[in-house]
């Protein structure tokens, strides 16, 4: 929620931004560690007090120490979950699964749930490499699903080849959150009311509906997590003299009700 209001007088405090999640309707809220507004875990702590809101916290994670540092924020923030980007490059599984193992041991031994993110310049750079690593993690280690920085590190087509597809979906069945962001081939992160924005919007939200599909039949009546994840300049567009060009708060509430509606047809299809 850095720099909102969207062309407003003064940006929104802390206080203020988690009082808009509670008038929303949210149920929680993410805090990026690497963000540059990132707040201290004590600030967070005492501005979330009595909100009712549950704490997720996300990452990058280049060693242990950082995983740590990470841990205990998210200890003194109370959240039982953190989404990792593990800023560690390799090229072998091997050595992959053994990393993503022992950090995900690492987290669970504090009482932490940790998922892998799928995220552009880290160890799931690339969209097959993040397949393959998915089919040979062990089966309590989930995937993050946020696909927009394969459709834009990829340059996938907005009707993808069979071959994609089956990568695509090699990794929901891995998912254990979504993380909501419409995508072009050249661009992470698209203002919503565009006319050019809509079959990139239909195909987000179809993988959406796959993904929830596959964790309610992995994990039928828990809560399914879908992050209404969008980020301030650079990722979003901005005009020639740097405003951003959309109402990021506005379109979180449409992302929102979209994937509502996608979740309830993957009720109905994962009932099936």
């Amino acid at each position: 929620m850095e720099d909102l209001p969207w062309r407003g007088d003064r940006f929104w405090t802390l206080e203020e931004q988690l009082g808009q999640l509670v008038e929303a309707g949210y149920h929680g809220y993410a805090v990026d560690l690497g963000a540059s507004k990132a707040p201290t875990a004590t600030d967070l702590t005492a501005a979330a007090a009595g909100t009712g809101l549950t704490a997720t916290v996300m990452a990058f994670v280049p060693d242990e120490k950082t995983l740590g540092d990470a841990l205990r924020y998210a200890a003194t923030i109370g959240a039982a979950d953190l989404v990792l980007c593990a800023q560690h490059h390799t090229l072998d599984l091997d050595e992959a699964v053994a990393l993503t193992t022992r950090w995900h041991g690492i987290a669970a031994a504090e009482g932490v749930r940790l998922e892998l993110e799928t995220h552009r310049n880290t160890m799931t750079n690339d969209m097959r490499f993040t397949a393959a690593l998915a089919e040979r993690l062990p089966g309590q280690i989930e995937l993050a699903i946020d696909l927009s920085h394969y459709v834009v590190g990829a340059e996938i087509p907005s009707t993808p080849t069979a071959e994609i597809e089956g990568q695509v979906a090699a990794l929901l069945r891995r998912g254990g959150s979504v993380q909501g962001r419409v995508a072009s081939r050249c661009q992470v992160q698209l203002p919503l009311h565009h006319g050019s924005s809509e079959p990139w919007i239909a195909l987000a939200r179809r993988w959406w509906r796959d993904a929830f599909t596959q964790i309610l039949r992995r994990r039928p009546g828990t809560d399914v997590v879908f992050l209404t994840e969008l980020g301030t300049a650079p990722y979003a567009m901005t005009d020639a003299a740097g405003v951003q060009v959309s109402d990021r708060w506005d379109e979180a509430r449409l992302l929102r009700e979209w994937a509502a509606e996608e979740f309830t047809q993957a009720l109905k299809e994962s009932a099936r």
